[in-house]
Formats: structure tokens, C-alpha cells, sequence
């Protein structure tokens, strides 16, 4: 049970080291439940089979929400301890039923919200006391909190409750992935995200993950890994040995497990694929690190309940500082990235009209006569393209590589410049978005950058490194945040072209 495995933190705070207290939480909440029974036994909590009763649901919920907010301390803290146990009881499907009735019946505020609006308001308008509307607004905002926030409130302060909640924000949004439109998972999904933010942010220890970390740090590496998947032990030792770097953060409550990690690579020159680091041979020995000229970052991850909370922002600024302080002879610190909505984003774009009659972007003349060439029947370069990237084995085919090049490099330019999030300014992609937003800047895009099966499945092998230039982060940054203008930081021919076309396309609109 998940409560069970949590481990107490470690008094090491530099090594990642083995937890000096017993992993079993559970012994001493065994105690405290005997002596507070002791002392009441009419308050026995609900007991319940996993068979997950409604009605006995609602009553602990109730019961639970209910200490909360009169502060019965200890029964507060056994009543959470029993809700959590009931969890961990459950199957996938029960968990899932479980986590609808506390979004769905539970979601109300606890307040009379209405009349408490009125105060405010009439607070505002008639009194010049600034103290009294910001009593009537703590007290408006406390009435339109759901019930359930009460609930993950006493959770966080269980020991191992933060790990608790972390995976049952994972449970929601494996909910909502086949449930999208669950309006009332998604809000209560939505508030436990910024809760956990709140909790994490200033608590985090960033540590450097050698071969020599537990077992158990690295199996979490494997798990959590969903960049670059992992094939074997060889290749973790391979990750973790000379040249190469892995970091996380780690939270007080779970010092042996991270909530996201990242892989570094150190190398001569910015890498064009993924291959040439994951399959190259460790360096023979750590004095090669010093004629490096490169950190590349090539994965980062998180745990699957923290999508929404903003740590890789964090742990990349805090490995530079780390990387920079240890090796100074690193001069260039930048990412090879991939493009996972590409592919999506493509089988949308090529639509019948798309088909009969291209659109107006940056692919060379003389590349849409050579895919036009592979395909005869094809009366448009974007029909023969999407004909190529259909067929079983197109990769397989090198005159087919050759014409197919400049094409997704230029399709991939235009996606990554041109395609936002909705109305807004922000990139489409989302790791585009995310180094963006932290002051990155397109580099060069690489053809065939990772052939992987998932590789190709993504971006038909498309890769692109973003560079970041300390000294131009924070200017990068306020730009992209201000208007979506996005930096390049080398001459690369199809980011140039794409940009351009943005431009003209920018100006002409502005004179409409």
C-alpha cells in the first residue's frame, strides 16, 4: 500500500543514503489507534469492506471534513488515516468510483458563500477600513473552498500523505484520460495540482543519482522514464557513468524516490541524435569529461501525478548552476529535444484542402518536385507527402529519406513557429512551450534525430535542439511570455524560413 512504502527522510542531505527509521509508517499509527480507543471507544471510526459502500463512504467523508474544521486533532488525523486505508483497499475500478463521489458531492463550498459576497461588497463600498474587507475576503474565499480541499489538507500533514496524494492525482488523470469531459474531476484535479505546488516549492533537494544510489532511487528512474525509454540495466549504468550526469529533486517525505529527474550528456559538440547518446560507449575513464563542451540535457521527467506543477523550470536552472560550479569547461548547455504532438499535429493539418490545394509555407520548390517525383499518381506535393508517411516502410526506402528531408524540416519549422495553443501566443508543442517559456532558443532541427519506433511514431524521427544562452535567458523569456517572439540561436535554414513567413504573414494580417 502506497502509504506503506513511504520512507522518513534521510539525515544525509548530501548522498542519497538509506532512511535511519523503519520504511513501515503504519507501526505507530497501530499504537496511536489502541490508545485513542482506549479513550473512546464510541468514536470508533466507520468500518469498511471493499466492496466500497456509498452510504459508509459519505459517512467518513462527512466524519473526516467534519473534524477538519472544528480542529479535533488526533481523531482528525485517524479519520484521514481511514480514509486512506479504504483507498489503498480498492481496485483501479473502485478507486475511480471513489474519487467521483468526492468530486462530484463534495465539491460544494463549505460556507454560506452568497451572504458572504453581500459583506464583501458592501465592505468594499461603505467601509474605508482596509482591514475589514480583507477580513470579508478571507472569509468570502474560505466559503467558495470545496469540501474535498479540507480533505488533502489533513492528508498532506499524515506521515507519507504528500506521496499519497501525488499518486492519486496520477488516478484522476488516468480518470479523465478516458473521461475528458468530467468537468468535476478536472476542477478537483485541478485544485490538488496547485496544492501540491504549493507544498513542493522550497522543500525540494536537488542530488546527483550515481550507480552507486540505492536500488530503489534507480528502479524509480526506470519507472518514471517516458522520454527515453530505458531497455536494461546496462543502459541505466550507461546513463549514470562517465560523460553522463543524472539529477533530481527529492521531497523530505520521499527522500529515496525523485519527483523529476533529468539525464545529461557531456560531449564535444551539440549532438544531432539521440542515438549517438544512448548507444555510445561510456567514456574510458572521468578525465574525458574535461575536454567537454557541452551539457545536453536529453530527458526530463516527472512523476505521473505533478503534470501542472513546475519543476523542470527549476531543476534545469539548478543543474546549470551545479554543472557550471564542477565543470567549467563547459561552455554550451542546451537540450535534444522531441516534437511528441508533431505527428498528431500533421494528420489534422492535412486535411482535403490541405490535399487539393497546399497551403503558403516554407518548403523549397525544389523539395515539392522531389517528393511530387516519388509519388506519380499525387497531384500536389502535400497529397504525396501524406501518401509517403501512410505507407508501411517508408523509412526503409533511402531515395524516399532523401526527398522527405527538407520536407518535415521544413513542416517541423513552421509547426514549432506557427502553431499556438488555442487563441494564445504559446507554442503549440509542448516542450517546445516549456523551454521556451524558461528562455531557451531554437538551435537547429535534426532529421532522423531519433529513429526509434516511438521516435518515428511522434515526429516521423524529428528532433530539435534549444539552446540555452545564459546570458540572453531572462531577455528570451520576458519576450516569449509577452508575446510569443521566439529567439534563434544559429543559422539554421528552416527556423529562418519559418520565420520569415511568420513575419510577412504577421504584416500582411496587419493591414487587413
Amino acid at each position: 500500500m502506497r502509504l506503506q512504502k513511504e520512507l522518513t527522510p534521510s539525515r544525509d542531505g548530501d548522498e542519497l543514503s538509506q532512511p535511519l527509521e523503519p520504511a513501515d509508517v503504519r507501526d505507530s499509527w497501530d499504537g496511536l489507534r489502541q490508545e485513542k480507543q482506549a479513550e473512546d471507544d464510541q468514536s470508533e471510526p466507520v468500518t469498511l469492506s471493499n466492496t466500497l459502500d456509498v452510504a459508509e463512504l459519505r459517512e467518513l467523508l462527512s466524519t473526516t471534513i467534519h473534524l477538519g474544521a472544528h480542529k479535533g486533532a488526533v481523531k482528525m488525523d485517524l479519520y484521514s488515516r481511514k480514509c486512506c486505508d479504504l483507498y489503498e483497499s480498492l481496485d483501479a475500478s473502485k478507486r475511480a468510483e471513489l474519487l467521483r463521489v468526492l468530486a462530484v458531492e463534495y465539491c460544494a463550498p463549505n460556507g454560506a458563500a452568497q451572504d458572504l459576497a453581500r459583506s464583501y461588497l458592501e465592505s468594499m463600498s461603505q467601509s474605508p477600513d482596509p482591514a475589514r474587507s480583507a477580513l470579508a475576503a478571507r472569509a468570502l474565499q474560505d466559503s467558495l473552498t470545496p469540501q474535498y480541499a479540507e480533505l488533502f489538507d489533513q492528508i498532506n500533514r499524515l506521515p507519507g500523505g504528500f506521496a499519497f496524494l501525488l499518486h492519486m492525482r496520477a488516478d484522476m488523470l488516468e480518470y479523465m484520460h478516458g473521461h475528458p469531459e468530467d468537468s468535476a474531476m478536472r476542477a478537483m484535479s485541478d485544485l490538488l495540482m496547485r496544492k501540491l505546488s504549493t507544498w513542493v516549492i522550497g522543500t525540494l533537494d536537488l542530488k546527483r543519482i550515481t550507480w552507486s544510489s540505492p536500488a530503489y532511487t534507480i528502479e524509480k528512474l526506470w519507472q518514471y522514464e517516458t522520454v527515453q525509454a530505458i531497455k536494461s540495466w546496462l543502459d541505466v549504468r550507461r546513463r549514470l557513468g562517465n560523460g553522463r550526469r543524472s539529477f533530481g529533486f527529492f521531497h523530505r517525505s520521499i527522500p529515496m524516490e525523485p519527483l523529476a529527474f533529468i539525464w545529461v550528456a557531456l560531449t564535444d559538440r551539440i549532438p544531432r541524435n539521440v542515438q549517438a547518446i544512448l548507444q555510445e560507449r561510456e567514456p574510458p575513464s572521468a578525465e574525458a569529461e574535461s575536454s567537454a563542451q557541452c551539457a545536453v540535457f536529453y530527458s526530463i521527467n516527472a512523476q505521473p501525478g505533478l503534470p501542472g506543477v513546475d519543476l523542470g523550470n527549476f531543476l534545469i536552472k539548478r543543474v546549470v548552476g551545479v554543472l557550471s560550479a564542477e565543470l567549467p569547461n563547459i561552455r554550451t548547455f542546451c537540450t535534444l529535444s522531441p516534437l511528441p504532438l508533431f505527428r498528431v499535429w500533421l494528420d489534422k493539418w492535412l486535411t482535403p484542402e490541405c490535399l487539393a490545394s497546399p497551403p503558403e509555407v516554407a518548403v523549397p520548390e525544389s523539395a515539392q518536385q522531389a517528393i511530387l517525383a516519388r509519388v506519380p499518381d499525387a497531384h500536389t506535393w502535400t497529397a504525396a507527402f501524406k501518401a509517403i508517411i501512410d505507407s508501411r516502410g517508408w523509412t526503409s526506402d533511402q531515395a524516399n529519406l532523401d526527398a522527405m528531408e527538407p520536407v518535415v524540416c521544413a513542416l517541423g519549422a513552421h509547426y514549432l513557429v506557427s502553431a499556438k495553443q488555442g487563441a494564445t501566443q504559446a507554442a503549440h508543442d509542448p516542450v517546445a512551450n516549456f523551454h521556451l517559456r524558461n528562455g531557451a532558443c531554437f538551435h537547429r532541427l535534426n532529421w532522423r534525430g531519433n529513429t526509434s519506433y516511438a521516435g518515428l511514431r511522434q515526429s516521423l524521427g524529428l528532433m530539435c535542439n534549444y539552446n540555452y544562452v545564459l546570458d540572453r535567458i531572462e531577455d528570451n523569456n520576458e519576450r516569449y511570455v509577452r508575446n510569443g517572439t521566439v529567439a534563434v540561436s544559429s543559422n539554421d535554414p528552416y527556423f529562418a524560413a519559418a520565420l520569415r513567413l511568420a513575419a510577412s504573414s504577421a504584416s500582411h494580417a496587419s493591414k487587413l
